[in-house]
């Protein structure tokens, strides 16, 4: 990746003319499917995503003009999948409250959306909701739990209806996954990664 002196990056995805073109967005489980999702979809669609984990909603809002330069023409791109939830829920090194408050989240949301619109104003956005905690139970450095994100969940759903924006709920999918397609508190073996990547590829499909 290049960058020129005022920090905005310049080109570096080419758009396709005759393919569906789709950009990811997300945090770490994002980036343990998004290799799984482009190779489900090479053929049909051009998959594009940055190697930066996007972390929380507030982090996706600071960086979504600069993406968005990254592409040889945003106007190109068709759908832009996103999701955001578990840094924000995750309470840092055990701290009472969460990265981000429930309020604050749709909020967030609600930006997030709206400067889609702005940055890639032909794309159709999909969110993907959070993904569930593994059913052990265990928390890690930064704890979370499965109320927690099911509240904001509940939140980021009504901000996407509002907007008429399709929603695919990795939650409910996931949900009932056992441990053994864990490999700690949130994230995935390698197998898991695969399976949720085949299910956001079949899903994706019906924007094409």
């Amino acid at each position: 990746m290049k960058w020129v002196e005022n920090g905005e990056s310049t080109a570096t995805f080419l758009c396709s003319k005759e393919k569906t073109n789709i950009f990811l967005i997300g945090d770490s489980i994002r980036k343990g499917y998004c290799a799984t999702v482009k190779e489900q979809l090479a053929g049909v669609a051009e998959t594009f995503y940055v190697t930066d984990n996007c972390r929380s909603s507030q982090y996706i809002i600071f960086n979504l003009k600069k993406w968005a330069g990254l592409f040889d023409d945003p106007s190109l791109v068709n759908v832009v999948c996103f999701n955001c939830g578990h840094w924000d829920t995750a309470h840092w090194s055990g701290h009472e409250f969460p990265l981000t408050g429930e309020g604050e989240y749709e909020k967030n949301l609600q930006i997030i959306v709206d400067l889609l619109k702005k940055f890639f104003p032909n794309a159709k956005p999909v969110f993907l909701t959070t993904s569930p905690i593994n059913p052990k139970g265990f928390t890690g450095n930064n704890p979370r739990d499965n109320v927690t994100i099911d509240a904001y969940n509940a939140r980021a759903k009504e901000v996407m209806a509002r907007n008429g924006i399709c929603v695919y709920d990795l939650n409910a999918h996931m949900r009932d996954w056992g441990s053994e397609y864990y490999a700690d508190y949130c994230h995935l073996t390698a197998e898991g990664f695969a399976m949720l990547g085949r299910y956001v590829a079949e899903k994706l499909k019906e924007q094409l």
